[in-house]
Formats: structure tokens, sequence, C-alpha cells
């Protein structure tokens, strides 16, 4: 029997941490494509960390820059200040691709500062960055195909599967992607080892389907307790010239900004769905 094919979802998220956002000014605006870009997009993320490591703080002021950066471009207010528990992060942060996207970034460190909430308490590091950003925002038509996304959970333990079902009220073509916290984007489906990604009334889909190779197996970071991402699922008009595998490049990852500056090409034109969810260890 051939072996299966496991896919391992992460995110570099801790149990406690605090994040702010310092908000700036949008730089310039124009460009029709896919909607329209927001061009230079100034924000800045902050992150007061407890428990992580160096690396996964940075990252999680950078996220929290990007998420800021995507609600300027689309006209929303921004809290000056979050505290986030668990995964909570990774949830704000995917929910706001569904208002925009990063397509072209400049990121510039900031020296490393100190966060103290209270004068009897000691500080500690706080990582600061800032971004300029060129954002795109896609001219919404609705839903073109009336996609409709579920997975069988919001919350796994570590070895436990995932599967998600896909419907559609008209002929489509659809694509589930992985988005991680390190970055990157996987597409998972279409793939050699899963074909028939059309949807459409009476023929929805499961992914993996019933005796699929393809396993989507749930693990944690070596010392995480706790992990945190999402599925994004894509659906387009079956009558629309759209090589999922082409595009995006099958199986291997892309850098986020990379993904979503080929995305825009399809935004438009194309219903989504964010399935986030975590991971939790053995205790």
């Amino acid at each position: 029997m051939a072996p299966s094919i496991w896919y391992i979802f992460r995110m570099r998220v801790s149990s406690f941490f605090l994040c702010v956002l310092l908000v700036a000014g949008v730089a310039a605006a124009a460009d029709p494509a896919a909607g329209h870009v927001v061009r230079g997009v100034s924000a800045e993320g902050a992150c007061a960390v407890f428990g992580m490591s160096a690396e996964q703080s940075q990252l999680l002021a950078l996220q929290k820059a990007r998420a800021s950066a995507i609600e300027q471009a689309a006209g929303v207010r921004v809290a000056s200040a979050t505290l986030v528990r668990d995964g909570a992060v990774a949830v704000d942060l995917i929910h706001t691709y569904s208002r925009g996207y990063v397509v072209r970034e400049k990121v510039q460190w900031l020296p490393l500062a100190q966060y103290q909430d209270s004068p009897d308490r000691p500080p500690i590091p706080e990582y600061r960055v800032r971004i300029t950003a060129d954002i795109a925002i896609p001219e919404r038509l609705g839903r073109p195909v009336g996609l409709e996304a579920k997975l069988d959970n919001k919350v796994f333990r570590a070895g436990e599967t995932a599967r998600i079902e896909i419907a559609a009220e008209r002929e489509a073509q659809v694509a589930v992607f992985n988005i991680t916290a390190d970055d990157r984007v996987v597409m998972l489906f279409p793939h050699k080892f899963e074909k028939g990604n059309v949807v459409g009334p009476g023929k929805p889909v499961s992914f993996p389907g019933e005796g699929s190779r393809i396993r989507l197996v749930m693990r944690n970071l070596p010392g995480h307790e706790r992990d945190a991402e999402a599925f994004f699922v894509v659906a387009v008009d079956r009558r629309e010239e759209v090589d999922f595998l082409a595009t995006f490049g099958g199986s291997a990852p892309l850098p986020l900004i990379v993904f979503f500056d080929r995305y825009t090409d399809i935004a438009s034109r194309a219903d989504e769905v964010i399935l986030p969810y975590s991971v939790e260890g053995n205790r």
C-alpha cells in the first residue's frame, strides 16, 4: 500500500503575550488592479513577550504591523493596544486577509524597547518594527459562486487529523491553502494525489476525500502546547481560466507576500472562506 502524505501545520504562538499596535498613516493611494492598491501604508507593531523566544516575538510584531496596515488601507478602525492570549492573535491577523492583502513591504526594525504595565512589575523586552507596505484591496463582486466551507473542528489535539467540507451554489473550481506562521502559504488542493476540485449544486467535496493518500495531521512545534493557523479556501467560476497549480506552484511553500501578490490577479473574481484552528499538544 502506498504511503500517506502527511502535512504538518505549525504556527509559532505562545501561551501568553502582549502585542501593541502603533498606527501611522497612508502615504499614497491609487493604481486600479484587482480593485485598487493603496501604496505606502506605514504602520508599526510591537510585542512584549512572556515565555516565548525572540524569533517568535519578532514575527508577531511583524504580523501585527501587517494587520494594522491592512486595516488602515481598508478604512477600518484599529485598536491602539491589544492583550492577546493563546492563539487569538493568529485569528485576528488571519481575519484581516478578508479585507486586503500585503503585496509589497519594506521592513525596518526599531531599537529594542521595554514594556512595563505597572510600577510594581519588572519591565520586559519589547520588539518593535515599522513597515511601509502596498495593500491590494480587491473589488468584491458579491459571492460569485456561493462558496461554503466548514472544518470538522476548531481545536485539535496533536496527532488528530482534519477534514474540510466544501460546497458551492454554482459550478466552481476550488483550492485549499494553509497559512502558516512563518510567513508562508502552502497549496494543499488541488494536488497530484487529490484531483477533482470542481464543486457545485449537488457536488460537494471533502478534502481529503475518502480513501485519499493525503492526511492532514496536526502537530505542534517542539516545546509548544498550543499552536494556531488557518486554511484559506478559494473558489472561482468553473468557466474562469485559473490554473491553481501553475499559479501557486503546487505543494511548494510560497512566502506570504509572494502568495498574495499572485492571488490579487484572481481575488476580485473569487469567493473566500477563512478557517482558523488551533492545535493543542499532550500535557
